[in-house]
């Protein structure tokens, strides 16, 4: 039957008709092309988190793990390093119209609610971990690694906020582009609490989990890294310093 686009053959498969004859070819070519050019860009990216995981790795293993250098001096060179290769690897963190007061509002309203999760969390732990106390004092005792307002600083300033830029400005927004945004959110979390295993603490690990799931949740939500570095800045200084749970 004939039709305004050109003709049916047998079978109902439609014949081509008009066209030049080397369109079919050049189709071929630009799609190959297209598909060239996005396996080339998935692979960059697969080198750069890959690369990215390995540094993070890298540091975790030398501080928790190894302990041959400083905890707090460790963390800070740590920071600066992942910051750095999380904006040269993954572009800019942030834009400017990203530091709201609702961003800010919403930050701080996490920072809380995540430190009662950890509140109701401690409590569980030690009744059913007979090993949690002494899991969760051996997280405490950094603190006497250095003054404690010079901890403040460190916790406000550089890691907590470099920590976000890394792990879900950088480790979580790369994944997005290949697994979609909720299962990014689940990996995100479960590699973030995979490094504190050099550790050899549970407690730590479970805690990385938590948090990485509660900030990465904020990323998911706001589309923004703003709100994770407010709650995790403010919130590691809640539980680390100013209000440290039982125990600690």
């Amino acid at each position: 039957m004939r039709g305004t686009g050109g003709s049916t053959a047998a079978g109902g498969t439609p014949r081509r008709t008009g066209g030049s004859p080397g369109s079919g070819a050049g189709s071929g070519t630009r799609d190959g092309g297209e598909r060239g050019q996005r396996s080339q860009a998935l692979s960059a990216r697969a080198i750069r988190v890959v690369a990215g995981l390995a540094l993070a790795a890298f540091f975790w293993v030398v501080i928790f793990g190894w302990r041959i250098v400083s905890f707090w001096a460790g963390m800070v060179a740590a920071a600066v390093l992942l910051t750095a290769y999380a904006v040269l690897a993954g572009g800019a963190p942030w834009k400017r119209d990203e530091w709201t007061y609702e961003n800010a509002v919403v930050g701080a309203a996490s920072a809380l609610a995540l430190y009662a999760i950890f509140a109701v969390g401690n409590w569980a732990a030690r009744v059913i971990f007979p090993f949690a106390p002494g899991q969760i004092g051996d997280v405490y005792a950094i603190r006497d690694q250095a003054d404690r307002l010079l901890i403040g600083a460190i916790l406000l300033l550089v890691t907590s906020p470099a920590e976000e830029i890394f792990w879900r400005g950088f480790l979580q927004r790369q994944l997005s582009t290949w697994v979609g945004p909720g299962l990014a959110w689940v990996l995100g979390a479960l590699v973030y609490a995979l490094v504190h295993v050099a550790s050899g603490n549970l407690m730590l690990v479970l805690a990385a989990f938590v948090a990485g799931l509660g900030w990465g949740l904020l990323l998911l939500w706001r589309r923004s890294v703003v709100p994770g570095i407010i709650s995790h800045s403010l919130w590691t200084v809640m539980i680390f310093l100013l209000f440290p749970l039982a125990g600690g």
